[in-house]
């Protein structure tokens, strides 16, 4: 399993969005590129991306793909409510899917059994949601963001974010 060194290269609290159909759900407004360790086959919780429904009417979020994946595939996908305290923050970058912190000790799992899964969820009007991906690293990989797709009254739209992830042997020098 991979031993995990988060580093934040450059925060700027989210990601941006990009919409070319100008829907509702937005996807913060900044960039940050993350990495985590591991060597060969490694799995990791990737959670830094917060969305935002701006209208008054709910959104279905049908899909989610990875942006440029180099080696690196998308697990699974889920949402889950936007951290209260004591959290205050998303559960940004752990080592392993599920990500047992949250679903066997800090509550008892009762943060993880309100996740909805990404093909089925609804983000509520004026709700703020984590999107939360397991993603698998074989080597060196990495992506570039997600395109995050949803229908709103009945039309079709996708928003990307820029949080960037990279999976090396070791974090913190030249890629």
């Amino acid at each position: 399993m991979a031993v995990l060194a988060a580093t934040i290269l450059v925060a700027a609290g989210g990601c941006s969005t990009f919409s070319g159909h100008n829907g509702p759900l937005s996807a913060g407004d900044g960039s940050s590129s993350t990495c985590g360790s591991g060597v060969g086959e490694s799995v990791f919780t990737f959670g830094h991306d917060l969305l935002t429904n701006d209208s008054d009417d709910p959104v279905t979020i049908t899909g989610v793909e990875l942006i440029d994946p180099e080696n690196m595939e998308l697990v699974e996908a889920i949402l889950l409510p936007e951290p209260e305290p004591p959290m205050r923050m998303s559960i940004g970058l752990v080592d392993g899917y599920p990500p047992t912190d949250y679903t066997d000790h800090s509550d008892g799992g009762a943060y993880w059994e309100m996740r909805r899964v990404v093909g089925e969820a609804t983000v509520e009007g004026r709700e703020t949601v984590n999107l939360l991906m397991g993603l698998k690293a074989d080597g060196a990989a990495s992506m570039e963001g997600v395109v995050v797709s949803y229908e709103y009254k009945g039309d079709s739209y996708h928003v990307e974010t820029t949080n960037r992830f990279r999976a090396r042997k070791q974090c913190g020098g030249d890629d």
